[in-house]
């Protein structure tokens, strides 16, 4: 995915946006278009508010896994067994997860604090990740011997998350090592998917419990901060009595796809035309391809000007990306009966673009406000190939496709799930 910038340059742009000599065959468009569209039809003045309504996850994807590899039920992963689970990630994002010492009273495995990273260099990373796991302690309960015979009734210890070995100079109980009780690797799957294996090692001092798990952004803390008091969201359940069921609900509840909408671009033609794509067609290469692959929308500006057509898009400080909860408005000058078309790049994307599709939305000369969220679909450029939701790469395949709706059967969300577009006549 060519990176996704709504370029400070936009503003730079600052634009100088000069109308190009005209190519006859669009001239004779666009005049059509004017005369056929325009006519005697009342000119106003339109309001047209572009809003992100999506949900601001904390967190990319999350889940947990309950039942051992080679098991019909829920259970811990006893000495020979382990724990499986696989996910989705790009660049940037890191993995955290956490799983009870069985015979504890609050002691559990987990990455440290901020997980590890899932790319190097921007490849995938693959092979041993045993030494990202760490043997920490909950602090909210009072540590008993380890082993087959603790009670689990230690008391309200009221502490913070540290490491075990620091617990160990106050207690001096042996848990074992990580390296002699477990051995955990990271296999990529190719896809933005990886894979990874807890396994409980033969001659290990405890079962392991089930495992929640979580991928995030780098900077994030999701599970717990080493020095502070558990926060409450399910670690102590986890560490306690393994079940990762609260933890897991609450990462799940935080995880998910979201997107910034990139710099909105209309233009107004006549119903017959179709100026920035014709569904099922390749690409015009009249700059669509930079608005879906990068946000910028100045190459198509330029050439829809060049083709006489009124079109334009906000600039200035104000600039998208708009982010969830953000909005932004621009006034057009149409006749009714006119056609209105808009394009926008879905920002984590690979060449996604919100679109009133090929034919645009007829303007109308009602005072009315309308929503025209549902004329909205997520189209693909069919230039360069689509990865993961949210776990792009800097692949940037080309693809060579035709522009049409979204169809790949990855789980992109609805159109309406991210924007909201309404209109009103002034």
């Amino acid at each position: 995915m060519k990176i996704f910038k709504l370029i400070t340059g936009l503003a730079l742009m600052a634009l100088i946006f000069t109308q190009c000599e005209k190519d006859n065959m669009m001239d004779e468009q666009a005049d059509l278009s004017t005369k056929s569209a325009k006519g005697n039809t009342p000119l106003g003045t339109y309001t047209v508010t572009v809003e992100n309504v999506s949900t601001a996850y904390a967190f990319f994807e999350a889940g947990a896994v309950a039942i051992p590899d080679g098991e019909s039920s829920a259970g811990p992963a006893f000495p020979g067994h382990s724990f499986t689970f696989s996910f989705h990630a790009g660049p940037g994002h890191k993995l955290s997860f956490a799983t009870m010492y069985g015979l504890s009273n609050d002691g559990f495995y987990a990455t440290g604090e901020g997980g590890f990273d899932l790319y190097s260099g921007g490849a995938p990373v693959s092979g041993d990740i045993t030494s990202e796991i760490t043997l920490w302690d909950a602090g909210t309960q009072v540590n008993q011997m380890p082993g087959p015979g603790n009670p689990h009734n230690g008391a309200d210890e009221n502490g913070v998350v540290r490491t075990m070995m620091d617990a160990n100079a106050v207690d001096m109980y042996d848990y074992g090592s990580v390296a002699t009780n477990l051995q955990a690797s990271l296999t990529y799957n190719g896809h933005s998917m990886f894979t990874v294996t807890i396994n409980v090692l033969g001659g290990s001092t405890t079962a392991i419990s089930p495992v929640a798990w979580v991928v995030h952004n780098n900077g994030q803390t999701p599970i717990f901060k080493e020095g502070m008091a558990d926060w409450g969201k399910g670690l102590e359940a986890l560490a306690e009595t393994g079940n990762p069921g609260h933890l897991s609900d609450y990462l799940s509840m935080n995880s998910g796809y979201y997107s910034p909408i990139a710099p909105v671009l209309w233009v107004l033609h006549d119903k017959k035309d179709m100026p920035v794509f014709t569904e099922d067609m390749p690409d015009y290469q009249m700059g669509l391809e930079t608005l879906a692959e990068t946000g910028n929308p100045g190459p198509l500006y330029e050439s829809l000007m060049a083709a006489g057509y009124e079109t334009g898009f906000q600039t200035g400080p104000n600039t998208p990306p708009l982010f969830p909860g953000e909005m932004l408005s621009f006034t057009i000058e149409g006749h009714v009966g006119q056609s209105l078309s808009i394009a926008s790049m879905l920002g984590f994307s690979n060449d996604i673009f919100f679109s009133t599709g090929d034919e645009g939305i007829k303007l109308s000369n009602g005072d009315d406000p309308k929503d025209l969220t549902h004329f909205i679909e997520l189209y693909d450029a069919g230039t360069e190939v689509n990865e993961y939701p949210g776990a792009q790469t800097q692949a940037n395949t080309v693809e060579n496709g035709t522009v049409h709706v979204v169809n790949d059967g990855l789980p992109w969300p609805e159109a309406s799930a991210i924007i909201k577009v309404t209109i009103v006549k002034n």
